[in-house]
């Protein structure tokens, strides 16, 4: 730990220290998870390369399509298997840092899919906001304050 405030904490300070702890294998029995931790630190490593470079709603879109096609993936596979073991690792840290980004994520996914919405008809409009919403207010407003919410991000 070093003596910055926690304000001054980037979501990169915040994924290296969870590359630093998987890579680490320090938790009880880790060879147990090391297949896990190898999709977790795989995942973690892809992502933080794409961060430097890509807009929010690219980096969202482009990882939560990559965790579908690979819960697409795992969903035949055996839970003992090795190859499972990692998609989950890689799937669940992806599911991690999308909610650091935006804490409704997991919400609205397990929402979509209920209602059988595909996440690209909703992206733009559940993540940063729809346009065309009666309340949509700035930029710079957190909340469109009609108490649907809808937080409007541009």
């Amino acid at each position: 730990m070093n003596r910055t405030t926690v304000s001054e904490l980037t979501i990169m300070d915040i994924t290296y220290r969870m590359l630093t702890f998987h890579q680490r294998d320090e938790i009880a029995e880790a060879s147990d998870y090391a297949a896990y931790n190898s999709g977790t630190c795989n995942a973690l490593n892809d992502m933080r390369a794409d961060m430097e470079k890509m807009t929010e709603s690219e980096f969202v879109s482009k990882y939560d399509e990559i965790s579908l096609e690979k819960g697409d993936e795992l969903f035949g596979l055996d839970e003992d298997d090795p190859k499972a073991q990692y998609l989950q690792g890689y799937c669940s840290i992806i599911e991690e840092v999308l909610s650091l980004i935006n804490p409704g994520y997991t919400y609205d996914q397990m929402t979509m899919l209920e209602q059988g919405i595909e996440f690209d008809e909703a992206f733009e409009e559940a993540f940063y906001g729809d346009t065309e919403h009666p309340y949509h207010y700035d930029d710079d407003e957190d909340d469109c304050g009609c108490g649907c919410g809808h937080h409007h991000h541009h």
